[in-house]
């Protein structure tokens, strides 16, 4: 991981700072990437946690990367992150800082980023320049300024309560005991759907020692959106083995396992877990997400101020796929994809790609949630 520090005096207020810093169109008056909003974050705003935006940048690993707004005081923070970009490029996180001087106010950034072995020291110098070219254009802006604006109202987030997070890890701690018990009965009856129970066992895994680690801002949502998950889940395949009613794309899911029992075969294996992942994702994410939601919307939480946390889980998920490879006999997984995994976990991610766009489902299932979220009649069916 490599980190820039790096600063620059503007002839402004903090406020107007703000807006020539987070509007997506203003920006592109001085930075040297162009910048398209794509979805608000909470309040229905560009610059607050939540809103996502694409910008093209001039490095040779990707021309265009997603980014996301993780945290946001206006006026004197805001953070984001790229969550999807070049497989290269593993994380990139900058988090700006505003502070009132004098004659104006001074901003800091401070970048954390990450490529793929060798590639770094060819890029690194490369970025750290367009970003003191992009300052450079801030300060130029910033003489330009004629007034300040009136900010619009900003409403303070209620900071995660450490009480929720007490009161659902232990939960959630439970339902793990519920997972890796129910992994072992499917494995002892030579049962396909095996592999995606482990699977939900390793990520239940992850995601504790992730919330554990302190990775996630909104812990509390992340552990009653994991217990929601579980419910369903098991839920789900208690109907599907007595013989109850089950939506068609998990019954078409757990047949596709069935239909492909053998266990030495990556083919089989890879179809059924990919069956049930895209199952999870359509029937059981969005309702999931939604009834996480209301269970804190009379607090005055904002649906999309979670979807930093939500994106930010893709990574458990890689580590406990990871790991479930891990565990297959050496001779099921395949050559390229075992010798990938260890030497650029980049190349391996691209593979799998190609199988399941697991990508693209988990951003769909999310703006499902807010749909169902936002809908009374469908919110009374959760």
């Amino acid at each position: 991981m490599t980190r820039f520090d790096l600063a620059a005096d503007l002839d402004c207020s903090a406020e107007q700072a703000w807006r020539l810093l987070t509007d997506p169109a203003v920006k592109n008056e001085w930075s040297t990437g162009l910048t398209i909003a794509r979805d608000t974050g909470g309040d229905g705003r560009f610059d607050r946690p939540g809103a996502t935006r694409e910008v093209k940048v001039g490095l040779p690993t990707r021309p265009w990367v997603s980014e996301v707004v993780t945290h946001a005081e206006e006026p004197t923070q805001f953070a984001y992150r790229i969550y999807k970009s070049s497989p290269l490029l593993r994380e990139y996180t900058c988090h700006v800082e505003i502070e009132p001087t004098a004659v104006g106010c001074a901003v800091r950034y401070t970048v954390n980023v990450d490529f793929a072995p060798t590639v770094g020291p060819l890029v690194e110098p490369r970025l750290r320049r367009s970003i003191e070219r992009s300052l450079e254009g801030l300060s130029a802006r910033s003489k330009l300024v004629q007034s300040t604006p009136q900010p619009l109202p900003y409403r303070r987030r209620r900071r995660p309560s450490a009480g929720g997070v007490v009161a659902l890890r232990p939960e959630l701690q439970r339902y793990l005991g519920h997972q890796q018990l129910l992994a072992e009965e499917l494995a002892r009856d030579a049962d396909p759907k095996y592999w995606f129970a482990r699977l939900c066992a390793l990520t239940t895994e992850e995601l504790l020692r992730a919330i554990d680690a302190g990775r996630f801002s909104e812990p509390e949502w992340m552990l009653r959106l994991a217990c929601v998950l579980h419910r369903r889940h098991v839920s789900t395949l208690h109907a599907y083995r007595s013989g109850g009613a089950v939506a068609r794309s998990w019954r078409e899911a757990w047949g596709t396992c069935e239909e492909n029992p053998n266990p030495r075969s990556f083919r089989d294996v890879a179809a059924g877990i990919t069956a049930a992942c895209q199952a999870h994702m359509a029937e059981d994410m969005p309702r999931a997400l939604a009834e996480a939601y209301l269970a804190v919307a009379d607090e005055g939480r904002d649906y999309r101020e979670f979807r930093s946390d939500y994106l930010d889980v893709a990574k458990v998920y890689t580590t406990a796929i990871d790991r479930l490879c891990a565990e297959m006999p050496a001779r099921v997984v395949p050559r390229v994809l075992r010798l990938s995994g260890r030497v650029l976990p980049e190349l391996r991610d691209v593979l799998t790609r190609h199988v399941y766009d697991v990508e693209g489902d988990r951003l769909r299932a999310f703006d499902r949630g807010f749909a169902l979220a936002c809908d009374p009649a469908d919110a009374a069916h959760l």
